[in-house]
């Protein structure tokens, strides 16, 4: 890891400072593209710069205030770190890096003072991404609820791998949440299987022929509209028929809660603090029952269901008024890409609900979740 020399009157000297940055950076770079990763394809979020005590961590605070734009100062693992936004970026190469992280020490950690890892942003999921580059030895940390990260440490520095910028993450640390929208099938009732069969029985009825267990699994979609595609279902007075029989023939399914849902929902009810929503591409009929059966009608604010014209994860089926809410005051949670891709469509926090066996991490992932909750209580631990 790179030093920078201090100077005996503690003199700042910012282009010292960014040089030093500059130069870990191309040393990192160059020992990672020698082992065949072509990290010019990846963009460079930021780079982190340690300090050995909490006198460096004062000083330099401090004088970067002066060469860059203090974004957040916030208290992780019990200790204080620093974004900063650097009016004069890193510039390498063709790239330009204008955020740099500046921790204090841990307690009973020991770093020298100096630049200690660089972060990249990526897209693919991290066991697509190792799979790619064989010759190096990551570590990952998937414990955390935000932004999980792929780790190469080597004797230069460390990169790490993340699917959310820094600048995102500071807004979702920063987000004051005031709705919560719950998907229903697959993050709030066990369903999955059910209507696999449901879906089997109606398409059989609608399209006048034999569909087999296989084919309504293989084409199987949370989305009504989504299923008329795959049923290849044009005409419209089938469309609707087939979301009436849908409700009709799941009268004779039912479905229990996950574990630790309904404490979650009493929770969050009984701090007064949150409106919670459900949005689902149920029809009214099905999902109203099933809400009476299990008593849950009293904790949503506003219920939003699917027709044969609009469905999750399009906006016009909404019923709560969320362009007039504020920027990131709104979190979305759902166990499949369309609940992604509606809370990416009404500018919230898309969260993934990972406690079903049956969903598909990569899935989520690629459709851009940026929270991931491995049972209903980290939901609960995070909003905390």
């Amino acid at each position: 890891m790179d030093h920078i020399s201090k100077i005996n009157d503690r003199k700042f000297d910012f282009e010292k400072f960014k040089i030093a940055g500059e130069v870990f950076f191309r040393a990192l770079c160059a020992e990672l593209t020698s082992k065949q990763m072509p990290i010019d394809e990846f963009k460079a979020d930021h780079l982190c710069f340690r300090v050995q005590d909490q006198i460096d961590y004062v000083y330099y605070k401090s004088s970067l205030c002066e060469a860059a734009i203090l974004l957040t100062e916030s208290i992780v693992n019990g200790r204080p770190i620093c974004t900063f936004k650097l009016q004069s970026p890193f510039t390498i190469d063709d790239k330009f890096i204008d955020l740099v992280e500046l921790p204090a020490p841990k307690a009973g950690a020991h770093y020298e003072t100096g630049f200690e890892h660089v972060e990249f942003v990526i897209s693919e999921h991290f066991d697509n991404f190792r799979e790619k580059f064989p010759k190096l030895n990551f570590s990952e940390d998937s414990e955390k609820f935000l932004n999980t990260e792929l780790i190469y440490r080597s004797k230069i520095g460390t990169a790490k791998f993340h699917h959310l910028s820094l600048e995102r993450v500071i807004e979702i640390e920063d987000a004051k949440i005031g709705d919560v929208v719950f998907d229903f099938d697959g993050t709030i009732i066990k369903s999955r299987e059910q209507i696999y069969e449901i879906n089997r029985i109606v398409f059989s009825q609608v399209l006048g022929r034999h569909v087999s267990p296989d084919e309504a699994i293989f084409k199987f979609h949370p989305e009504f509209s989504k299923l008329f595609d795959a049923f290849a279902v044009t005409c419209e007075n089938k469309k609707r028929s087939a979301v009436q029989l849908w409700g009709e023939v799941a009268k004779g399914f039912s479905h229990e809660l996950f574990d630790g849902i309904l404490e979650l929902l009493e929770e969050l009810k009984s701090r007064n603090k949150y409106r919670l929503h459900l949005w689902t591409a149920r029809d009214e009929h099905s999902a109203r029952r099933l809400l009476s059966l299990h008593n849950m009608e009293q904790f949503f604010t506003t219920m939003s269901f699917a027709s044969s014209t609009h469905s999750k994860p399009h906006s016009n089926s909404l019923n709560f008024n969320w362009r007039s809410s504020s920027k990131n005051s709104i979190l979305v949670i759902g166990d499949s890409p369309s609940d992604i891709y509606g809370a990416k469509n009404i500018g919230a926090i898309a969260a993934a609900a990972l406690w079903d066996t049956n969903i598909c991490q990569k899935k989520l992932v690629a459709a851009g979740a940026e929270l991931q909750f491995r049972e209903p209580k980290g939901l609960s631990q995070w909003l905390n």
